[in-house]
C-alpha cells in the first residue's frame, strides 16, 4: 500500500514538473505552467501571483511602492492566483475582500522565446477599476485575446483607503495606488521579453476608474505603453479628484478610535477598510450634487516622485491640448448606469420623491455646489427635467431615468474623446449594445425585476473580451456550439481588440461595414451590437452640447459653495 501511494506521489510530481516551465526575470526564476483556452484548446503558458514590488505591509502600509527584491530560489508562479487587493465587498457589505499583499501580475503568453515562430507578441495589460474603491482585475482570464495571439497580462493596484490615504503632508507616499501601476509597467517593460512579448507594442486597457490612471500616466509616462484602450470611464468623472483630505482623514482615524485602534499602521486590514464605508452621511452624499468617493488620486505638488502633478492635471483642462498622441480604441456601453439606479430600479416608487424635491447631480469635476435654494440652483434643476423628464415624474420614468443617469456618465467620456480629436490622433469610437447571457452587470442588476430595458450596462463588454472566471460553465456550455450566437460574438469582438493592439486599428469590415476612426470632421461611432453598424454621433453630440452650456453658464467660474465647506 505504502508503495502504491509513493508511486502515486511520484507520477504527481512527474506531471507537475512537465507541466511547468522556467522564465529568467531580473529578479530570478520563475516558474509558469501550461493551460489551454476554453474555446480552441490553445495552448499557453501562464504565470500567476508575480510580484512587480514589495508587499505593501507593515511599515510600508500607506507608502509608495518599492522595488521588488531579489529571489534567492525560484519563484513558484505556477498556482492560479485570484488574491485582490484590499477592499469592502462589493455585494456584502460590512465585508472585507481582499488582501494588502496584493501587488502581483498574472502573465499569459502564447508562446516563449525559445519556442517563438515568429516576431515577439504585442501585449495587452489590463486594469479593472471600479470608482477607485473595488476591482476584479484578478478574475478575468486571458482565453479570447491569447487565441488571437496576443500576450495578456492582469495588473492589480491599491485602492481605496489603502491606494490613496495620505498620512503626512509631505510630497512622498501619496496617490500610491497611480504608483503601483508604474512600477508595475516598467516592470513589464524591463521583462516581458523574456515572456516572448515586444516592449514597443504594450497596449493599456482599463475599464470604469481604470481609464483615470490610463489618462493620467499618458501626460509623464507616455513611454511605458504605445497604445490605449478606455472602456467606460474618462478623466473628467466627477468622482475622480480631491484636492485635500483633511476631514476624510481625521474621521478615519477617529472611527478608528471609538473601535480602540490608536495607531493607523497597526490596524487591522479589515478595520481600516470598514470603517471608510461610512466617512460620509446619508444627507452629506445627497448635498455633493456629483458622486463623491472618500479617498481617490490627489492632486501633488511637482516633482520627479508625483504622478498627478500642477501640470498633468492642467493638461486636460479646458484651454490646454493634450500633449501625447497614441492610438486609442475609446467606448461607452448603451445604458452605462444601470448597475447605480439598480435600487431605483427595484424601488421605482422612490421616483415620486423627485416631484416636490428633485435633487440633481452633474457630470463636472468641479470642488463646488450650490445652495438649494439657491435661484442657479433651482435654474439647473428645471433644465435638467424639461430635458429628461415629463412634468410628472412617477414610477413610468424609469426609462426616463435611466437616461438621464446614463448621460450622467457618457458626458465625460465624451468630453475626453472631443478634446483627444484636437491632436489629430487616430481614435476608434465603440458604442456597446449587444445583449446576451454574458450581461454580467445588466443581468445581475435586473434580477427580480419586471423592468424591461434594453441595451448594455457599464462593464457588460468586459466577459465577452475576457474570460470571467465565475462564468467557467456558461462558457463551457458553448464551446463545441459553433453557431452559438454569444460564441460568434465573442470571438468577434476579441479578434476587434486584438487587432488594436497588434496594428492601431480594429479592422472590421464584413464587406458592408468599416469601423473607421473618429475625426474633426466625421464623428463616426461604431455601434456593437446584435448588427454592427457605423453611426454618427448626433445624439452625444446633442447631450454633450447641453452640459457644456450648462457648466459654462453657471460652474465654470465656481461661483458656488465648496463641497467641503459643510462637512
Amino acid at each position: 500500500m505504502k508503495s502504491l501511494v509513493s508511486d502515486i506521489w511520484l507520477i504527481i510530481i512527474f506531471i507537475v514538473k512537465c507541466q511547468s516551465v522556467e522564465v529568467v526575470v531580473q529578479q530570478g526564476i520563475l516558474l509558469g505552467t501550461r493551460s489551454s483556452t476554453v474555446f480552441d484548446e490553445k495552448l499557453y503558458y501562464a504565470f500567476y501571483g508575480v510580484p512587480y514590488a514589495r508587499m505593501p505591509v507593515g511599515k510600508l502600509r500607506f507608502k509608495d511602492p518599492k522595488p521588488v527584491k531579489k529571489w534567492k530560489k525560484p519563484y513558484d508562479a505556477r498556482t492560479e492566483y485570484h488574491g485582490a487587493c484590499a477592499q469592502v465587498h462589493i455585494v456584502h457589505k460590512h465585508a472585507l475582500f481582499g488582501y494588502e499583499n496584493c501587488l502581483n501580475l498574472n502573465i499569459y503568453t502564447p508562446e516563449l522565446p525559445d519556442t517563438l515562430k515568429g516576431d515577439l507578441k504585442s501585449v495587452i495589460i489590463w486594469i479593472h477599476g471600479y470608482a477607485f474603491t473595488s476591482s476584479f482585475s484578478h478574475i478575468h482570464g486571458p482565453d479570447f485575446l491569447i487565441e488571437n495571439d496576443v500576450l495578456f497580462i492582469s495588473l492589480t493596484h491599491r485602492i481605496g483607503v489603502f491606494g490613496f490615504l495620505k498620512l503626512k503632508d509631505e510630497d512622498t507616499n501619496a496617490n500610491m495606488g497611480l504608483k503601483d501601476v508604474v512600477i508595475a509597467l516598467k516592470w513589464i517593460r524591463r521583462n516581458v521579453k523574456k515572456f516572448g512579448g515586444d516592449k514597443n507594442k504594450i497596449t493599456i486597457m482599463g475599464s470604469g476608474s481604470a481609464v483615470t490612471i490610463i489618462t493620467l500616466l499618458m501626460t509623464k509616462y507616455k513611454k511605458l505603453f504605445s497604445k490605449a484602450i478606455l472602456q467606460s470611464g474618462s478623466f473628467f468623472s466627477p468622482s475622480i479628484f480631491q484636492t485635500d483630505y483633511t476631514i476624510e482623514k481625521k474621521r478615519l482615524i477617529n472611527k478608528l478610535k471609538d473601535k480602540g485602534v490608536v495607531n493607523i499602521i497597526k490596524a487591522s486590514t479589515k478595520d481600516i477598510a470598514l470603517v471608510t464605508e461610512n466617512i460620509y452621511t446619508k444627507k452629506e452624499a445627497i448635498n455633493f450634487q456629483k458622486p463623491v468617493v472618500p479617498f481617490t488620486p490627489i492632486i501633488e505638488k511637482k516633482s520627479n516622485r508625483s504622478v498627478i502633478s500642477e501640470y498633468s492635471y492642467d493638461m486636460y483642462k479646458e484651454s490646454k491640448t493634450i500633449g501625447f498622441r497614441i492610438p486609442i480604441l475609446i467606448g461607452f456601453n448603451s445604458q452605462e448606469s444601470i448597475t447605480e439606479v439598480t435600487p431605483i430600479i427595484h424601488n421605482s416608487h422612490y421616483l415620486r420623491t423627485l416631484n416636490p424635491s428633485f435633487r440633481y447631480m452633474v457630470p463636472f469635476t468641479t470642488g463646488c455646489k450650490f445652495n438649494q435654494t439657491s435661484k442657479s440652483y433651482k435654474k439647473v434643476a428645471k433644465k435638467i427635467r424639461e430635458r429628461y423628464f415629463s412634468k410628472e415624474i412617477s414610477e413610468e420614468s424609469i426609462h426616463d431615468f435611466l437616461k438621464y443617469a446614463t448621460d450622467l456618465q457618457i458626458y465625460p467620456i465624451y468630453k475626453f474623446i472631443r478634446k483627444y480629436l484636437a491632436v489629430q490622433s487616430k481614435l476608434f469610437v465603440y458604442k456597446f449594445d449587444y445583449e446576451g447571457n454574458f450581461n454580467v452587470m445588466k443581468n445581475n442588476s435586473l434580477s427580480g425585476s419586471n423592468a424591461l430595458i434594453k441595451g448594455a450596462a457599464g462593464g457588460d463588454e468586459i466577459c465577452y473580451i475576457l474570460k470571467c472566471e465565475p462564468l467557467w460553465e456558461s462558457y463551457v456550455k458553448i464551446k463545441n456550439n459553433v453557431g452559438d450566437r454569444d460564441r460568434i460574438f465573442i470571438q468577434q469582438i476579441a479578434k476587434m481588440w486584438a487587432n488594436f493592439a497588434k496594428f492601431g486599428d480594429p479592422h472590421y469590415n464584413n464587406g458592408n461595414v468599416t469601423w473607421l476612426p473618429m475625426t474633426v470632421k466625421e464623428d463616426n461611432v461604431f455601434v456593437i451590437g446584435k448588427e454592427n453598424k457605423l453611426s454618427n454621433s448626433k445624439l452625444e453630440k446633442n447631450m454633450y452640447k447641453f452640459w457644456n452650456d450648462i457648466y459654462r453658464k453657471y460652474y465654470a467660474k465656481e461661483n458656488c459653495e465648496k463641497i467641503h465647506d459643510e462637512l
